[in-house]
């Protein structure tokens, strides 16, 4: 998918996290901008988005202006026609699988983080894996990305079927109400919560009938390992997973 300029995060390569963000970027203007490309009601979701990322970013302790620009910039290319994105991914030199070509769909959040470097100079690795990984996930997502893919599961539209799950796994069982509180907040459990969303969406996609692509597999059996890795350890690091 989606590389940044930068290909290290800003953990292992001595950045601060807002490198990679032009000074001068104003949020109102990549809101202004998301709104001319998507529906009232696609961008209704996106705020919902930016405002459930606000308050995990918060809950986490991770610089919180990549984590609202990849969550209002995560679906600028979701109303594209799917044979468009598939055309335009080609034009950025990314390579795709079969289940990539049939559904062309999933690449809305790898091709925007190609058009917000473009749009507006944004080479923030953060930001662009948050807008990348968004749909699927990753095995190397970073705690932003994490926060961001989160968010968007979490966004308050979503049927209660299956954020109410995704909640619980994330609080550890704890009252989604009392989140950004210092209790809550050490507690919570972002590779958890990502394993539990993976179940559903495998579920559902089995239940439907419809194709699993291989990376969300990948993906689901990566956290599985690392929750089980940090349960036998007992030493799982709330918010630094």
């Amino acid at each position: 998918m989606s590389k940044s300029k930068n290909s290290k995060t800003s953990s292992s390569s001595g950045l601060t996290p807002t490198d990679g963000i032009p000074a001068d970027l104003e949020l109102d203007k990549v809101k202004k901008w998301v709104r001319s490309r998507v529906t009232a009601k696609r961008y209704k979701h996106i705020k919902g988005v930016a405002d459930v990322g606000k308050r995990l970013a918060k809950a986490c302790g991770v610089e919180e202006l990549p984590v609202l620009l990849a969550c209002w910039l995560h679906d600028s290319c979701k109303e594209i026609k799917a044979t468009e994105l598939i055309t335009m991914a080609r034009s950025y030199g990314m390579e795709l699988s079969t289940m990539d070509e049939r559904n062309g769909h999933i690449l809305h959040g790898p091709v925007a983080s190609y058009v917000v470097q473009e749009q507006f100079g944004i080479t923030n690795h953060d930001v662009l894996s948050g807008i990348s990984e968004h749909t699927l996930g990753a095995t190397t997502m970073t705690r932003i990305s994490k926060v961001v893919y989160l968010a968007d599961i979490l966004e308050a539209s979503r049927p209660e079927a299956l954020t109410e799950p995704i909640w619980n796994a994330l609080t550890r069982g704890g009252d989604k109400v009392r989140l950004n509180t210092p209790e809550m907040d050490s507690n919570l459990d972002l590779d958890g919560a990502i394993l539990k969303a993976s179940d559903l969406v495998i579920a559902h996609l089995l239940e439907k009938g419809k194709a699993i692509h291989p990376k969300a597999v990948d993906v689901r059996n990566h956290f599985l390992e690392a929750v089980k890795n940090q349960e036998t350890a007992s030493s799982r690091e709330p918010c630094s997973q």
